[in-house]
């Protein structure tokens, strides 16, 4: 099982695409929190897949802030 551990802020989430635990937290802080846009944005998720857990175990985490407008 997959877990999210604090400060892991330039940790490869997904090695398929590179994406990082940065990458994603910035994209959530910015109100985008919706798997599959995270997805298309960053390509976490769309290779091999095993990021998926790691993923959603990010979102269900991290306290949502409000869109910055």
């Amino acid at each position: 099982m997959n877990q999210v551990r604090p400060d892991n802020n330039n940790d490869v989430l997904c090695a398929c695409s590179g994406t990082t635990d940065r990458q994603i937290r910035r994209l959530i802080d910015e109100g985008i929190t919706d798997p599959e846009r995270l997805s298309r944005i960053t390509g976490a998720c769309s290779g091999c897949g095993s990021c998926e857990s790691t993923l959603m175990a990010l979102l269900n985490t991290v306290s949502f802030k409000e869109p910055l407008v």
